[in-house]
């Protein structure tokens, strides 16, 4: 049990909280199995009676991303005003909506809007649940309960890939919409409000109370951890948009955590999440695209766990450089695939290798790169300024991935599927120069001296 440092009640609570992420996982996938089903060729089975285009396959996968881009607006304040707990059960509503709509769907735009509030409720969790994190968890712990939201989002991802095929789009979405209901109550009743906000609001008792559940320790000790709180809280000053550039080590915080997710992003990761299925259906192999599916998820979930374990061990910088370096291998060797694939090449005798080269990906994707960029983000910057931050990282990180699913079938159609996943290598290239040469190490470090390092 030596990585599971700190008070265990701070576990329980993440544990809770992370169900969250299990829902967005779900979310994320759920277009790879429910888009083949509204292409079948037994329109019978289609709920809208016609095949869609691949136009309207394409709005499918990319208005996750619109709503994505829109959200940080309402969870950005709401974090704010009424809290981190009570967002985070709010957040579950857009989810809930969409996975009954869909259920019961008879028209492509029911379809288009049910993904827009998924969007929606997946920028809701990136906006609430890191802060949640980072305000509950000890700095012992810290990055082993980040990094913990990677694992239950892949999970999430598994369980679309392994329910979503072999069942109707309509009882698909139902068994979802029921693990949307079951949160609500785990979250309300294992989950407290965080410290920090209710020192925040001026709630001191209510903060103790928080602590004493989260860390089970003296009342001495709480109260020492509650004065570190309000004169950490004290000497940040809730300001304007503009107060994101006033210091220096506020911009820096911004910049760096902008190119973080962002980088993450252009690994292609959402558009390997969104089209799966169709992307093992484009390759040609023998092995069945739902089974490919399953099987990279499953060693996805297997390898997310490595990430929470080793980030307070060797620390988040080192295992993000091992991370993107698999990662660049894994895609090179995907885009040789379909060059030869696309070039009339014989691969007959590989179709193994578009799994091997997923299985590689996600293998080395969630070693680091799944999880620590957002777990990082919460980290460096500061509580002024993260509110106001994270919405604005969070709008322009979707918006860059709805340009990315939107137009993939373009990219794609102008340099082929080889060339897309050459192009998102050398952009993950670019990702390890700049943890390598810029980043500095968090691990083990208070919020208040990871400050100090920003300043300088």
């Amino acid at each position: 049990m030596v990585f599971f440092k700190g008070g265990k009640y701070s576990y329980f609570a993440v544990g809770a909280a992370d169900i969250l992420s299990f829902i967005v996982g779900t979310a994320s996938a759920w277009s790879s199995p429910v888009i083949p089903k509204l292409q079948n060729d037994d329109i019978n089975e289609i709920p809208i009676g016609r095949q869609i285009t691949q136009n309207e396959a394409s709005w499918i996968g990319s208005t996750l991303s619109l709503g994505g881009i829109i959200s940080p607006l309402i969870w950005g304040y709401a974090v704010q005003k009424v809290g981190r707990k009570t967002a985070g059960i709010i957040v579950i509503v857009p989810f809930l909506v969409a996975y009954l709509t869909t259920s019961f769907a008879q028209v492509i735009s029911l379809f288009y809007f049910g993904r827009i509030l998924m969007g929606i409720g997946i920028g809701g969790m990136f906006c609430v649940l890191p802060i949640y994190i980072v305000e509950v968890a000890e700095d012992v712990n810290r990055g082993l309960l980040a990094a913990s939201t990677g694992c239950f989002m892949v999970a999430g991802m598994l369980f679309s890939y392994s329910v979503g095929p072999f069942v109707s789009i309509m009882a698909f979405n139902l068994i979802l919409a029921s693990i949307c209901i079951l949160y609500i109550p785990t979250f309300w009743y294992l989950s407290p409000e965080t410290p920090y906000y209710l020192v925040r609001i001026n709630q001191d008792e209510n903060a103790v109370k928080s602590l004493r559940y989260l860390r089970r320790r003296p009342i001495q000790e709480l109260h020492e951890e509650l004065e570190r709180i309000k004169c950490y809280l004290a000497s940040m000053t809730e300001d304007s948009f503009l107060s994101i550039f006033k210091t220096r080590s506020s911009a820096k915080a911004f910049i760096y955590s902008v190119a973080l997710t962002t980088f993450q992003q252009f690994s292609g990761i959402n558009i390997i999440f969104t089209y799966m299925q169709s992307i093992f259906d484009s390759t040609g192999s023998y092995i069945a695209p739902e089974i490919s599916s399953i099987i990279v998820a499953s060693v996805q979930l297997i390898f997310s766990f490595i990430s929470p374990l080793l980030s307070d061990k060797i620390g988040r910088r080192s295992l993000l450089l091992l991370s993107i370096t698999g990662v660049i291998s894994a895609e090179v060797v995907l885009g040789i695939y379909f060059f030869l694939l696309n070039n009339d090449g014989d691969v007959s005798h590989i179709g193994w290798l578009p799994v091997v080269s997923l299985v590689i990906f996600m293998m080395f994707y969630n070693c680091g790169m799944g999880s620590l960029p957002w777990a990082i983000m919460s980290e460096i910057l500061p509580s002024n300024i993260i509110s106001k931050a994270s919405l604005l990282i969070t709008s322009f990180y979707w918006f860059v991935g709805w340009i990315l699913t939107q137009y993939f079938a373009s990219l794609t159609d102008a340099i082929g599927s080889g060339g897309s996943f050459w192009l998102f290598s050398g952009l993950c290239g670019l990702f390890d120069l700049f943890v390598f040469f810029i980043l500095f190490e968090t691990k083990g470090k208070s919020l208040k001296e990871i400050q100090e390092i920003l300043s300088k």
